[in-house]
């Protein structure tokens, strides 16, 4: 069986971060030996297609490079990302999907947005008055 997955749009917009976000902000921060924004990434990828609800399931990749935890909202998936160096190695990179036990990826054709866009971005923002993950979210 086929599988097409279209994306219309793929959004990276900053939000202030969880109690277990900022774990992993200090933990990154403390791993690297400097200091880390205080701020999460948080990637929506907005889907045409409906999702695929079966047992197979359907893997996310940016690049190469599994993206192993993301969840839905009303228009899409999402996933989050907490450490810029990490968002900086998917900037560019393409979207696929993956069927687990398949050999072939499920290309989209949309990249993620340019590492400028997402540093104008955390320039530009007070982080205290960042919005809420579910604020971002709500669209």
């Amino acid at each position: 069986m086929s599988l097409e997955i279209v994306l219309t749009n793929v959004q990276l917009l900053l939000a202030r971060p969880e109690e277990a976000d900022l774990r992993k902000i200090q933990h990154y921060a403390a791993a690297r030996g400097a200091e880390i924004e205080e701020v999460s990434y948080i990637v929506k990828l907005y889907i045409q297609t409906p999702p695929v609800y079966n047992s197979m399931g359907v893997e996310l990749y940016v690049g190469n490079q599994q993206i192993r935890q993301y969840s839905q909202f009303k228009n899409g998936i999402y996933f989050k990302v907490n450490d810029l160096q990490q968002l900086s190695d998917l900037q560019g990179k393409e979207v696929r999907f993956h069927r687990p036990g398949s050999d072939e990826f499920i290309s989209t054709g949309v990249r993620m947005p340019t590492k400028e866009s997402v540093t104008q971005n955390l320039r530009a923002a007070d982080v205290t008055q960042l919005p809420t993950q579910a604020e971002v979210l709500r669209e």
